[in-house]
């Protein structure tokens, strides 16, 4: 006998931020939903079945799938009354059914686009009009839209992104212990769900009763003017096109102080919900600071200065690390001799140096710390935005791990490159990431860390099996980078460039991929580890089309 029970919301473990935007759109539906993007095996769709039955019984959950006609999406005449009971009968489409609950899509970047227009529409107007064999009516069709995608399947079209008001990006928990404890509570659910379920009643109660209460207050939620300017400043920076983004800050901003019953808005709650309604729509996101923890920001007037002035001497605490010149102009080789192959030469890759950032003279007002220094002193003092440089060089190591690079000994060669590199530097600020093919698509085996110890145990494990997907693996890295500063970051590309899998033409859909997510890296290098007499060339063809350094690599 099949449980009344789904897996209890509250129960579910390393999904913080997805629960987070679904409760924020149950207390205000107006955001328009969420869109969560990443790993499949990640609980999304019993995250959304648990919270439709934490709601309630009369909170539906209606799931739609991707090859549902239109009469079953938005509702048609019931052909058998009209007939037989000369009676106009409107059977309710999917979108009318999921009114005042979730509606669910898989796969959403798969649905018909003109479907997609009319579910969007009807997620932040409340409803739309049902034309059918001369009947116009009215469905009411107000729901929390909430849709999961692979972007490796395919994009959704820009202006279907915007109309999401939420996005998260949604990976695979990386922690042993959590991972061996969600394994566990499923074995216990599936034995006994209603036993299961009781052991979270209380904490599912909680949180209906918050999100009731929130919906409750959300009206009296007051928005001061240093955080209407700083939701202005937010999208201004990460140039985001149109208002729907300010209005969506200000929006989920409020959810958010509702749920967590405070009475007003705060510069620290927009800054919390921000990467939700920007990172999708932003041209490059880039996080915001806390202008509690700005160290830039001088309270002592007799010390500020002005924007006239030229401070030439470098500032203390600006030093900031970047590789030599050799190698930001990529891996440099040795001449080749006459009959013998090319190879790397490292002693490139290891000659770093300090070098400090001048500072350039304060003459942008900052309008956001001007008035959070006046909220605090009750004197006002105009702040400058800092125009120091203060980062660190991030090299990421993209290798190709498939199958052919076991051929002639390639991987153990490049294993010997990375390893020489990330142990070189132990006192520098430089932060290495590595990205690997796995069976068919990519991983990101270690996101940046200056742990040169634990990169190179990483690096150490690699294994070459299955196919290669570089299309897949360029988008890994797109997800490595998204949120960070491209410009500090340097691309190396260990390849044969022997793409077999992932569209039906992978070489293309490299190519594609990279314009399309990686365009604005400043540096990037293709390093061809082609081996064997007759060679194909397809890594120096991906680094001609896509305008990139090619060197190669390989033994005596």
């Amino acid at each position: 006998m099949q449980s009344k029970h789904s897996y209890p919301f509250t129960a579910i473990l390393a999904q913080d931020d997805l629960q987070l935007c679904l409760l924020l759109t149950l207390v205000d539906p107006s955001i328009g939903g969420v869109l969560a993007t990443g790993d499949k095996g990640t609980a999304k769709t019993t995250m959304v079945r648990g919270l439709s039955q934490l709601m309630g019984t009369d909170f539906p959950f209606i799931n739609l799938p991707i090859g549902a006609t239109e009469d079953r999406v938005l509702g048609s005449i019931n052909l058998e009354a009209l007939i037989n009971q000369k009676i106009t009968i409107v059977d309710k489409g999917l979108l009318a059914q999921a009114h005042q609950g979730f509606l669910y899509i898989d796969e959403v970047n798969l649905l018909n686009d003109y479907l997609m227009d009319v579910l969007l529409d009807a997620s932040t107007t409340g409803g739309y009009p049902l034309e059918r064999e001369g009947i116009s009516q009215w469905m009411n069709s107000r729901f929390c839209l909430v849709g999961t995608m692979n972007p490796e399947e395919g994009a959704l079209r820009p202006q279907l992104l915007d109309r999401f008001g939420l996005s998260v990006t949604v990976k695979t928990p990386t922690d042993q212990k959590i991972r061996s404890t969600i394994a566990m509570q499923r074995l216990d659910f599936d034995s006994d769900p209603t036993a299961f379920y009781e052991r979270y009643a209380v904490q599912e109660q909680n949180v209906k009763s918050q999100v009731l209460a929130a919906k409750e207050k959300i009206h009296t939620i007051q928005i001061p003017e240093v955080v209407q300017e700083h939701c202005a400043a937010l999208t201004i920076a990460n140039q985001v096109e149109g208002m729907r983004a300010d209005i969506l800050l200000l929006k989920t901003a409020r959810a958010y102080a509702a749920f967590h019953k405070h009475t007003e808005v705060s510069i620290e709650t927009v800054n919390t919900i921000a990467s939700f309604v920007l990172q999708h729509r932003a041209k490059e996101y880039t996080p915001p600071t806390d202008p509690e923890n700005d160290t830039d920001t001088d309270t002592n007037p007799e010390k500020e200065q002005s924007p006239n002035e030229t401070n030439t001497a470098p500032p203390p605490n600006t030093t900031a690390f970047q590789l030599p010149k050799a190698v930001q102009e990529g891996l440099q080789f040795a001449a080749p001799k006459t009959g013998t192959k090319q190879k790397v030469n490292l002693e490139a890759l290891h000659t770093i140096s300090p070098v400090s950032y001048p500072s350039k003279p304060h003459t942008e007002l900052s309008v956001v710390k001007s008035i959070t220094a006046y909220l605090k002193t009750g004197t006002f003092q105009k702040k400058y935005k800092q125009l120091t440089t203060k980062s660190s060089v991030r090299i990421v190591f993209l290798v190709d791990t498939s199958a052919s690079m076991a051929l002639d000994q390639q991987m153990a060669y490049l294993k010997g490159i990375i390893e020489k590199t990330i142990t070189s530097y132990p006192l520098q600020k430089i932060q290495y990431a590595i990205v690997g093919l796995q069976d068919t698509t990519a991983k990101i085996i270690q996101e940046f860390t200056s742990n040169t110890q634990h990169i190179a145990t990483l690096n150490q494990q690699l294994r070459t099996a299955g196919k290669t997907n570089l299309g897949a693996a360029f988008f890994k890295v797109y997800e490595l980078l998204r949120s960070l500063n491209f410009q500090n970051t340097q691309l190396f590309v260990f390849t044969d460039g022997k793409a077999n899998v992932g569209a039906t033409d992978p070489f293309q859909y490299a190519i594609t991929t990279y314009k399309k997510y990686l365009s604005k890296l400043p540096k990037a290098t293709i390093i061809d580890t082609e081996g064997g007499f007759v060679k194909l060339g397809r890594a120096k063809r991906l680094a001609q089309a896509l305008q990139l350094d090619y060197r190669m690599a390989a033994e005596y």
